[in-house]
């Protein structure tokens, strides 16, 4: 089955066979492809549950008298409502209610995991549980201050010290783990990054850098196993929600309030950058911005200070720049330089303020894009491009790894710049781990990059950090002025940069009765071999050399013009994504025709794929011809 919105080359009934010899209905005004095969049938249990009641008799700090009962165990329950928070290697979650979108991220939740990281840290660490220091701080979003309030709660529950540092950005509560007289044990970041306001979560560091997808999955685990010896459930009921609730608020009476503090720790890290951009910069000048007007899109989210707090006070002139002030409403856009009209208002900045240079942040500024003084956007593969050149200036030969759905007009930039480019997979976190890792063995590798502004820098401590990237454009920008070429970095650096004519993306949603990820595996295995097969005819389709995650194949579009495509399942959710570019007109939607092909022939692999958009698209288009 297919749902709606296919063009009429696709609404005719009919019945298709498979390579497996199921067959696949297409059902009239339908887009969801059935690969079939027999499901077995399934017997579930329900696990018994326990409530926990309060007790009237004081049972000592934040403790819950157990009440047995006689229906199901809530331990799942509870296991499972901690574990979904997970979102590879941070915690996301629902912390205010939305229509169709309950809570899922609690205070008690937030408890509960302040105790998991803890104990994280008393193993890393070695140390015990009194001599941990923590930081804490959030951004904008409403919900944070509550959620502060309960992490610090819960980390004085386990006597460990907390310092609450109120607004904060990700890379400066990692920066307070190594910065000379702070250097905490951990840090926890509340944020849920560019996701809208009623969603939150947590991010966390050491010195060693940011929390692992298996180290989140050890904290939540520790969260839960204490939650259930605490007699704490998590099933959603009122009684449930109202004991969880009471449970926090006498963990934050009983907590010893000599262990809690607040400080103020933006101001440390913004002299810290301060001080990056005057030794880029050189000269013994104490406003050496002084002549340059660069402006700041803030989103309303944490990236405000970079303008009044970094720049001003370097000499740059920052009048234009908009939505500084924190608003975990987010009332003028999403702060995230992957939003088309986050872009688009960034870019009007530029031109209205005509300024020199514009820095676009997403919340949290572990991520941002820049704008050249023509108004040109500066995000996606054109910042990598301009990352990949100030690396390429300051270390010669480098490697510049990124994910896996970059342009091939990237590669042929870095390489041009006598760089190699590592095209890897989709994940800020796998990029970044893919860069260290070559760096042990041996490989100079500089810069690491996604498409969505996540970047980091060896020089930086490999840390995610958009600020960062933000004060080597401005570094760049000086120096491309100081040398006569200008102060428009996308004329100056990114002339030679060809741009893909045709780009599309598509999220083709994946269900099924059995093993999802599993049946997507096999799509992907059925892709290859439709592929090594000559793709359906399409002999110029070429299988790329290397692939790291899905399959990727070039395709000769004539005249020396190339175009790809990628099919690669996502990282976290039941979709197979289709990443699709031309280098001529209606490339992109011939290039979708003949993907449809292997779709219908489809492959026994027992799951529902929805092909609404990519049927729209392709059927309008013929197939890609043979060359």
């Amino acid at each position: 089955m297919i749902s709606s919105g296919t063009s009429s080359a696709f609404r005719k009934p009919a019945i298709l066979t498979a390579r497996s010899g199921q067959p696949i209905t297409l059902r009239s005004g339908a887009s969801l492809v059935r690969c079939q095969h027999n499901p077995l049938q399934r017997v579930t249990h329900q696990p018994r549950r326990v409530h926990a009641h309060r007790s009237r008799r004081h049972m000592g700090p934040g403790k819950l008298a157990v009440q047995a009962s006689s229906e199901p165990l809530s331990g799942s329950e509870t296991v499972k409502s901690f574990k979904k928070l997970q979102n590879g290697s941070d915690i996301r979650g629902v912390s205010i209610p939305v229509p169709d979108e309950p809570v899922t991220l609690t205070q008690a939740h937030a408890l509960f995991i302040a105790r998991g990281f803890a104990d994280f840290l008393v193993k890393r660490s070695g140390k015990s549980a009194s001599e941990l220091r923590v930081s804490v701080g959030s951004d904008p979003r409403l919900s944070g201050p509550s959620l502060a309030a309960a992490l610090a709660a819960g980390f004085a529950s386990k006597g460990v010290k907390v310092t609450d540092f109120g607004p904060a950005t990700t890379p400066a509560m990692f920066m307070s783990c190594i910065l000379d007289g702070h250097q905490y044990d951990g840090a926890v970041m509340i944020t849920a990054s560019h996701l809208p306001f009623h969603r939150n979560g947590f991010k966390f560091f050491t010195a060693e850098g940011g929390a692992e997808k298996a180290d989140i999955a050890a904290i939540l685990a520790g969260a839960a196993e204490q939650a259930e010896a605490e007699g704490i459930a998590f099933s959603g009921e009122p009684g449930d929600q109202q004991a969880a609730g009471a449970f926090v608020l006498t963990s934050a009476l009983n907590a010893d309030p000599s262990l809690r503090n607040t400080d103020e720790f933006m101001p440390v890290y913004s002299a810290h950058l301060r001080g990056i951009i005057k030794d880029g910069v050189g000269g013994d000048s104490d406003k050496p911005l002084e002549g340059f007007k660069i402006v700041v899109d803030a989103g309303n989210g944490g990236g405000g200070y970079f303008a009044t707090d970094v720049l001003e006070p370097l000499g740059a002139d920052i009048s234009g720049s908009q939505f500084l002030d924190g608003d975990g409403r987010f009332p003028n856009h999403i702060p995230n330089p992957e939003n088309a009209a986050a872009m688009e208002a960034g870019c009007n900045m530029v031109r209205t303020s005509k300024a020199d240079l514009g820095i676009v942040f997403d919340t949290d500024v572990d991520r941002s894009a820049v704008v050249a003084s023509s108004g040109d956007p500066i995000n996606s593969n054109k910042y990598i491009a301009l990352m990949s050149y100030i690396a390429l200036r300051d270390y010669p030969g480098t490697t510049i790894v990124t994910d896996s759905v970059t342009s091939n007009a990237l590669t042929d930039f870095i390489k041009g710049l006598g760089g190699r480019h590592f095209r890897f997979k989709r994940g800020y976190k796998n990029v970044i781990n893919k860069g260290i890792e070559l760096g042990k063995q041996g490989v100079d590798c500089q810069l690491m990059m996604e498409t969505s502004g996540h970047g980091a820098m060896r020089q930086n401590h490999y840390l995610d950090d958009g600020a960062y990237s933000a004060v080597r454009c401005v570094i760049e920008m000086v120096r491309q002025a100081k040398e006569g070429k200008g102060r428009d970095l996308s004329s100056a650096i990114l002339a030679d940069l060809k741009e893909p004519l045709e780009s599309l993306e598509y999220r083709l949603k994946v269900s099924g009765d059995e093993d999802v990820m599993g049946g997507m595996a096999k799509v992907l295995e059925c892709f290859h071999d439709w592929l090594q097969a000559g793709a359906g005819g399409a002999n110029h389709w070429t299988p790329e050399e290397e692939n790291y995650e899905g399959w990727r194949v070039s395709i000769d579009e004539g005249e020396g013009r190339r175009g790809w495509a990628l099919l690669r399942a996502s990282l976290h959710d039941p979709l197979l994504v289709l990443n699709i570019e031309s280098e001529v007109e209606g490339g992109a939607k011939r290039t979708a025709a003949q993907l449809m092909n292997f779709f219908m022939v489809g492959c026994g692999a027992g799951v529902d794929i929805d092909l609404g958009n990519l049927a729209m698209s392709a059927g309008d288009a013929t197939p890609s011809e043979t060359r």
